[in-house]
């Protein structure tokens, strides 16, 4: 062999090694979020919480019912255990609506730069858990309708408790709310924003009321579990965000850089009218969106268990629930800072 061919085997020698160990470098380097969604987003996680909340100790969680009782406990417990600070002191926000006596769970997650620095400095993200419950003697379990919402807002809670202990921390607050009465006229959100727009809310850190500037985002997570009533006929990997507005690109970028795949709706089905009710008069979002707080709504939208017996967590798709609870993180996670 020559000399060239010699020079030519030396070099591939030293280069062929390289390329192997430079694609398992890349392929080992992990952002925060990336190790926070695979250690706190999984079928397993979802289906147990779902099952819990439709299941035969809450018995679908009705205005005064036991059931409904059972299942405030327990959203307490799991606020505690994620370490939410309580707002004025306590997890439980009480009130009366339809002569039913209320609560809204209610804690935060605080940021690394002190809160009364600047306005726009709490995200909320909220979830209703009551339900329909026992009626006339038969039980509506309400997995989808909105133990699925619930479900996703516990795996956040997990998902930012992890970036807040990691790294740099978080560039916003993050107040979480599981909302009774939403079967009630929408009394547990109406109650929230009353105390917000009173300066009844206080920051647990500061001491400071928390005033509508002061929210840059309200998120509201509502029925997120279903996949027969999809976008496209015959594809039930999909998501609808309502209100998105400004932020719409950022979710449709997230969900296509992520890998995550989900088809992504902006609308209700296509309908202005149905749109409009579901985003400005029928669900959670609305007393903020009626004062001007950026508010938007997650779905997968309504569907023949809705309100129904039917409504059990076997008709869950979890793992079309896993993507869209990546993706609703993702989308979070970097607004938090486009906000700051």
């Amino acid at each position: 062999m020559n000399f060239r061919g010699k020079l030519l085997l030396l070099l591939l020698g030293f280069c062929l090694p390289a390329a192997p160990l430079a694609q398992a470098q890349a392929q080992q380097y992990k952002s925060m979020a990336d190790l926070a969604a695979e250690r706190n987003i999984s079928e397993d996680a979802l289906r147990h919480d779902i099952e819990f909340l439709s299941g035969p100790f809450c018995q679908g969680r009705g205005a005064s019912q036991g059931g409904l009782a059972e299942a405030g406990m327990w959203m307490i417990r799991q606020f505690q255990a994620a370490r939410l600070k309580p707002m004025d002191g306590t997890m439980c926000q009480t009130f009366v609506a339809g002569g039913h006596v209320c609560h809204n769970i209610v804690g935060m997650m605080t940021a690394k730069t002190p809160s009364y620095l600047s306005n726009g400095s709490y995200v909320l993200i909220m979830a209703h858990y009551d339900n329909l419950g026992v009626l006339e003697g038969k039980t509506y379990p309400g997995a989808d309708s909105n133990a699925s919402g619930v479900a996703v807002m516990n795996r956040l809670i997990r998902l930012f408790r992890y970036l807040g202990e990691s790294g740099t921390g978080l560039p916003q607050n993050i107040i979480f709310a599981a909302l009774d009465g939403k079967q009630l006229s929408l009394a547990g959100a109406q109650d929230l924003w009353s105390r917000i727009a009173l300066g009844r809310l206080h920051d647990p850190v500061t001491g400071k009321a928390i005033r509508a500037r002061d929210i840059s985002t309200v998120i509201n997570l509502d029925i997120l579990g279903g996949v027969s009533a999809p976008i496209t006929k015959g594809r039930k990997d999909y998501l609808i965000m309502l209100g998105g507005g400004k932020y719409n690109s950022l979710l449709q970028g997230t969900n296509l850089r992520k890998g995550i795949g989900l088809e992504i709706g902006l609308d209700y089905y296509g309908s202005k009218g149905f749109t409009d009710l579901f985003l400005n008069r029928v669900s959670d979002q609305r007393p903020f969106r009626d004062h001007g707080v950026y508010a938007v709504m997650f779905t997968s939208g309504i569907t023949m268990d809705t309100n129904r017996e039917s409504d059990t967590p076997d008709k869950i798709d979890y793992p079309v629930l896993v993507k869209r609870t990546e993706l609703i993180f993702r989308w979070i996670e970097q607004m938090l800072y486009l906000n700051r």
